[in-house]
């Protein structure tokens, strides 16, 4: 072993180092300080003066125009809005009138040409700096200009603060306000050139308009005249031409015709049947309607009368009662012959009202086909009709607005969406130089480079380090160990029981491990011919127990691990293949209350994608979700990442093995690896040393 020893960072000694120079740090930071003050102290102030300009919607309700909505202000004034008002501000156009106001091109402030001082000169002549005067005035002027001019928006709000800085202080608070005042006048205008431009555009449009309005009356009144299609309504109404109407009052006119002649067909059969059967005629209204019948009848009462009063006195064989009997016999015989006419006259008159009716069906006819005729020419109207309410209707609502135009141009009411609410006043503090600030900052400076000039100092001395002791430097080729955790032997009857798990050698310490809190995911995969899946099951059970855990085991192995292959049923490749759920899957130990799945059918060649899912879905329901792989090559790095991966390695591994093993643990992927060696069986240190003995014994 050499005598070099490792060496760290001494903190007190810096310190020390530190302390012993604090004067030449004070003097330091001091002198920095006077010195900054004295040259910001010559220095020229410049003073900002600030204003503030709110953007808003000014326009009244009541001048408002009738079709501008009033929800709309929110859309218009967002954020890029706003930014795109801040661009406006700082626009060439109100810089060139702020100059021009101002006459800041005469100004030696703002013109670098007219005030060159002897330090530009001299570098201007060794071409070290460009001379001014080569560039235009108004371009040195405007630099100057947007080199003293911020404007930035205030945070959630429509407030645009301008600042100005200047040598004096009243020149920049009224150039402040000046570029404040042109940004509103800039709005206005703006406005003012919108709604003139408009207002021209309109005029154009509604002379247009007009014409087109004229052609589409004229073509619907042509057309109307053209195709007989009078509209007989008053305005608002229904349109009905005249056809339509002649239709309406044929079909009214035939249905009172065949009225007429059903009532007299009715009348006549009644009378018909009257006379045929001997009935009597006064139930029929045509014959209480005849005076001359209601004559006779008056007469046939009179001489009924007459019989019936010289019955009593006379025989019934006297001339003058056969003479009156006579007289009343022709009175019926008249009667008969007057009803006779009335029937005569009422089948006439059905007569005539059946004529009447077969006339006016042929003109009903005539009149149908008229109306399917017009009906056909309505439909070429009333496109003509549409058209011109519709240029009709545009042309009233261009010529709405633009009296509205017309009337807020005339009268100069055009409000700017802007208003200025503070205005900038001259300042009496400097802006520039904040001499106290300043002048601290730069002893923190001076202070800070003085101090890391002591510490690199002492580093590179070596009396910042000091010596560790009891811990040398490894020699050259010397690797650290690895984390190693020794197993006893297993028991000759395969996985450990609880109690067995118990007593074994390292057992107790590996399940203290896995119960560690933040894990999830342990991984065990054997090498040289080591049983991972015993020592999984074994630490799983002990861990349940003595930890009150819920674990599930998981074989992933090429070959199935014998503790975890219990019945033969779905596991782990079933499950990846989706022949079989979870809970088919998924066993119980018989030892304790561990769970496991089996390796399963791996005939189909289930997809190890899924591997990630299926882990997943297991460390939501269990505390631990430990990974079996018999060989370490079994191992799928590409799919699985444990938080801890336990390495088992054969007895007679050596340190150089072992090493291999957990770097190659981390490499694929393990967030931290432990070695697990187990110790040799009794029986195989017996076989070992019997060699020995026959050895000696020859």
């Amino acid at each position: 072993m050499s005598d070099e020893h490792l060496m760290e960072m001494d903190v007190a000694a810096i310190a020390t180092a530190l302390w012993r120079r604090a004067w030449l740090l004070g003097i330091v930071a001091l002198a920095v300080g006077i010195v900054t003050y004295l040259g910001l102290s010559s220095a020229t102030p410049l003073y900002t003066g600030d204003a503030q300009v709110l953007i808003e919607a000014r326009e009244s309700p009541l001048t408002r125009p009738r079709d501008a909505p009033s929800d709309n202000l929110s859309v218009q004034l967002d954020e890029s809005a706003i930014t795109s008002q801040v661009e406006v501000l700082r626009s060439r156009q109100i810089a060139n009138a702020v100059i021009d106001r101002f006459e800041l091109t005469r100004n030696p402030e703002f013109d670098p040409a007219l005030d060159t001082s002897l330090l530009d000169t001299i570098l201007i002549a060794m071409g070290l700096r460009e001379s001014p005067a080569e560039e235009t005035i108004r371009a040195r002027v405007l630099e100057t200009y947007y080199d003293r001019l911020s404007v930035y928006p205030v945070a959630k709000s429509r407030v645009i603060v301008v600042e100005f800085t200047s040598e004096d202080p009243k020149l920049a608070a009224d150039i402040t306000n000046a570029v404040a005042e042109a940004f509103v006048n800039l709005q206005s205008e703006a406005k003012l050139e919108s709604t003139s431009a408009a207002t021209q555009w309109l005029e154009t449009e509604i002379a247009r308009l007009r014409e087109r309005v004229a052609e589409a009356e004229t073509a619907v009144a042509e057309y109307r005249a053209g195709s007989e299609l009078f509209d007989l309504n008053n305005p608002g109404e229904d349109e009905t031409n005249l056809q339509t109407q002649q239709l309406g009052d044929l079909n009214a006119e035939l249905a009172r015709a065949k009225a007429a002649q059903s009532e007299a067909q009715s009348r006549a059969r009644l009378l018909r049947s009257l006379l045929d059967e001997g009935g009597s005629f006064d139930s029929a209204e045509e014959v209480l309607n005849s005076q001359l019948i209601q004559r006779l009848r008056e007469r046939q009462v009179a001489l009924r009368a007459q019989i019936a009063d010289l019955s009593t006195s006379l025989l019934p064989g006297h001339p003058r009662l056969q003479a009156l009997r006579s007289q009343l016999a022709d009175l019926d015989g008249q009667v008969r012959a007057e009803v006779q006419k009335i029937l005569q006259s009422l089948e006439t008159a059905s007569r005539v009202a059946g004529a009447r009716v077969e006339s006016l069906q042929e003109r009903l006819n005539e009149a149908k086909a008229a109306v399917a005729s017009s009906n056909e020419k309505s439909i070429r109207l009333r496109a003509l009709e549409r058209e011109a309410a519709a240029q009709r209707d545009l042309l009233e609502s261009f010529l709405a607005r633009y009296r509205e135009a017309a009337a807020r141009t005339e009268s100069n009411y055009l409000p700017p969406d802007a208003r200025i609410i503070s205005r900038a006043i001259a300042p009496r503090n400097p802006s520039w130089p904040k001499k106290g600030m300043l002048t601290l900052a730069a002893m923190a400076g001076a202070l800070f480079i003085a101090m890391a000039f002591i510490i690199i100092r002492e580093f590179a001395t070596g009396r910042a380090y000091r010596q560790l002791e009891g811990e040398a430097l490894p020699q050259p080729g010397e690797v650290k160990p690895e984390p190693l955790l020794q197993l006893g032997a297993m028991p000759s009857g395969g996985t450990p029981s609880l109690d067995a798990a118990r007593e074994m050698p390292g057992m107790a310490d590996l399940a203290e491990l896995m119960a560690t809190a933040g894990l999830k995911t342990v991984l065990f995969a054997g090498n040289g011919g080591a049983f991972a899946g015993e020592v999984a099951l074994g630490a799983s059970r002990l861990v349940a127990r003595e930890h009150g855990l819920r674990l599930v085991v998981m074989d992933i192995g090429v070959e199935p691990s014998e503790p975890l292959q219990q019945d033969g049923g779905p596991g782990l490749g079933d499950l990846l293949s989706g022949e079989a759920p979870f809970g088919d899957a998924i066993r119980l130990d018989g030892d304790s209350r561990v769970h496991f799945i089996p390796l399963g059918s791996m005939a189909q060649d289930p997809p190890l994608q899924r591997l990630t899912l299926v882990i997943g879905a297991l460390s939501y329901t269990y505390d631990r979700v430990v990974i079996v792989a018999n060989r370490f090559e079994d191992w799928p790095v590409d799919y699985i990442s444990p938080d801890l991966a336990m390495v088992v390695c054969a007895a007679d591994a050596d340190p150089e093995a072992r090493r291999s093993l957990h770097r190659q643990a981390l490499d694929a992927g393990a967030r931290s690896a432990l070695v697990l060696q187990r110790e040799a069986p009794p029986e195989a240190e017996e076989q070992a040393e019997e060699p020995e003995d026959t050895e000696q014994a020859a």
